[in-house]
């Protein structure tokens, strides 16, 4: 079943998505020895930052699809030009909107939001908030500049065929290196079902969509910050499902996810120049 799309800005919003691994983790793998050491970010102090209270879900033998390595890393002078982290127009601001979307009647209670990165079928990544409730989830761009909500896209829980979570890779035959981290991929018909047409057009609407963690979860300060750990939407996820009467019939696996792309100049760029994240840019804000 297609998903229902409540709103659209006419505000333009890049159809494409982010991020090839290769930028990512040359993004995060630089040494931090040079940047300023004053630790302008009191995790204590500041609000908007949460401390992780893992669920018992969380804390079972299921796999962390984050980067446990170490190979990739989130910087101090990285950490500061996300508007996503900002005080005055992050994430608790938004937080305040978009609740206002949920539909009690028809989605139930509201469980819980994270800040995460959507890969696209076309591997772009975007920075985006994810919104869970008893019975949907949201797919939110949120403006963090401007501060208000640009669209979004709902997903009936009942809805969802399919859930698997695991290491990112890409086919044998591609040239775009590897991923050093996991995704949940989430998936509401059957991929048997999408054509040649829909998974190559990238204005097509596809079935499904994947997360993976923010990269402000890299940093030393936040690594302990539940909304930016795609770990916890998946341990939410999976309370949620079980309590729902059809849950059961969901498949929900760990398995490797694979992204179709080859030898993609275009999402290298838009992902080596972070394109899809709201940054200050040296004075230049999008």
């Amino acid at each position: 079943m297609e998903p229902n799309v409540h709103f659209n800005s006419n505000s333009c919003e890049t159809k494409i998505q982010m991020e090839s691994k290769t930028f990512e983790n040359k993004a995060f793998e630089h040494d931090d020895g040079s940047l300023d050491k004053t630790d302008h970010f009191r995790r204590e102090d500041r609000p908007g930052s949460m401390y992780s209270v893992r669920s018992n879900a969380s804390t079972t033998s299921r796999s962390s699809v984050n980067c446990t390595t170490g190979a990739v890393r989130c910087p101090n002078m990285r950490l500061r030009q996300f508007f996503s982290y900002s005080s005055e127009t992050g994430f608790q601001k938004a937080e305040q909107e978009i609740k206002k979307i949920l539909l009690p009647e028809k989605d139930g209670q509201f469980i819980g939001n994270w800040l995460l990165i959507e890969i696209s079928n076309w591997d772009f990544h975007r920075e985006k908030i994810v919104l869970l409730a008893e019975k949907a989830f949201y797919v939110i761009s949120y403006d963090f500049i401007n501060s208000k909500l640009t669209g979004y896209k709902r997903i009936a829980l009942d809805d969802l065929k399919k859930i698997k979570f695991g290491i990112l890779k890409y086919p044998s035959s591609s040239f775009m290196g590897e991923y050093k981290y996991g995704a949940i991929k989430l998936s509401w018909d059957n991929e048997e079902n999408i054509s040649v047409f829909q998974k190559w057009n990238p204005l097509a609407d596809i079935p499904f969509t994947i997360f993976t963690s923010h990269h402000i979860l890299y940093n030393d300060k936040e690594k302990e910050t539940s909304i930016y750990n795609c770990d916890e939407f998946i341990a939410s996820l999976e309370y949620v499902l079980s309590k729902l009467p059809q849950g059961s019939n969901i498949e929900f696996k760990e398995e490797p996810i694979e992204i179709e792309s080859y030898a993609s100049l275009s999402s290298i760029l838009f992902n080596q120049n972070w394109l899809g994240f709201q940054l200050n840019r040296n004075g230049l804000n999008f």
